[in-house]
């Protein structure tokens, strides 16, 4: 196989992680395996209740109360006492769901491509190991990789055990955006162009990255409220100018419209000629025009991954302009 579509296919796998995290994350099976890595003490995970035992909600609970003080002293060792202590004190995190094969395979499906995904990334570190030119500086970002894809498994664990903390969920996102940036590195050091834009603009494109990531933190903290509004409101009532959260997420969204508009005219001005500024002009408007229809349907189950696929998609166009472009 060629290796730049090689290298391709695992960023496109690195992106269906994200889809498939986030079908989990609309279904609300985050908690359908209750263990990790794997599902109910089963590679294979279970298709009905009766196969498992009867207290298996008290025996994960027990579990995960063990996963939870392991967590807990990590944050604490890392400078994060105030963090450290939520965890510890929040005793719903002990609560475990009651079995649902839906949720239970939904979430074995998620883990499956994640797997899949971190062969391929091992494949190319391997691939990188036996490479003719720049064989170190290939070998080392491949590793690099593989730590923080391992980083990010053990990370998902942790959301698993505290039964999806919001902040441990931000962070994982902010992870699968960090391995997208990262493929991406990959794949414009791997095989370099000679294409050439000013530093100021590419000064401008990484501001615009570096936004874009704070965007979609901001993202996963609407959809968080969104959860907790559901659960003790009918979404029939869901009144978005009441969550400042969101008019500060769209906020920033009409701030990256703008953002693009003005790559567009840049591009245009200067004859660059840059597809990447058109594809992400593009993108930028249809998660605009998506966002718009979550908030005035309620937030469609089936629009959410979109959302956030498309949210990816356009922060990769800007991390490619970032990394495949030299300076003049």
């Amino acid at each position: 196989m060629n290796l730049l579509r090689f290298h391709w296919i695992t960023l496109i796998a690195i992106y269906l992680v994200v889809i498939a995290g986030s079908v989990v994350r609309m279904t609300g099976s985050g908690m359908g395996c209750p263990d990790w890595p794997k599902c109910f003490d089963q590679y294979i995970p279970p298709t009905s209740v009766e196969s498992l035992p009867k207290n298996y909600q008290s025996y994960y609970s027990s579990v995960r109360e063990k996963k939870i003080k392991k967590f807990s002293n990590f944050l604490l060792n890392i400078g994060l006492k105030e963090k450290s202590n939520q965890i510890l004190a929040d005793k719903s995190l002990l609560y475990e769901q009651p079995f649902n094969v839906w949720n239970t395979w939904f979430e074995y499906v998620n883990r499956l491509i994640g797997a899949i995904a971190g062969l391929l990334i091992f494949i190319g570190f391997l691939v990188s190991i036996f490479s003719k030119e720049n064989k170190i500086r290939k070998s080392l970002l491949s590793f690099g990789l593989i730590v923080l894809t391992a980083f990010q498994a053990w990370w998902g664990s942790m959301v698993v055990a505290t039964n999806i903390v919001p902040w441990v969920l931000t962070v994982h996102m902010v992870i699968a955006a960090i391995m997208i940036a990262w493929q991406i590195f990959i794949i414009s050091y791997w095989y370099k162009t000679d294409l050439v834009i000013p530093f100021w603009f590419k000064i401008i494109i990484f501001l615009g990255g570096i936004f874009f990531l704070f965007q979609i933190i901001i993202g996963t903290q609407v959809r968080q409220i969104v959860d907790y509004w559901i659960k003790s409101n009918s979404s029939s009532v869901l009144d978005f100018s009441t969550i400042s959260i969101f008019i500060s997420h769209r906020t920033t969204a009409l701030i990256l419209t703008i953002y693009s508009l003005l790559l567009i005219f840049i591009n245009y001005r200067k004859k660059y000629k840059l597809r990447e500024v058109y594809l992400f002009f593009a993108l930028i408007l249809l998660e605009g025009f998506i966002g718009k229809i979550l908030s005035a349907f309620n937030i469609p189950i089936a629009l959410q991954p979109l959302h956030l696929l498309l949210a990816m998609l356009s922060f990769g166009c800007l991390v490619s302009l970032i990394f495949n472009y030299r300076t003049s």
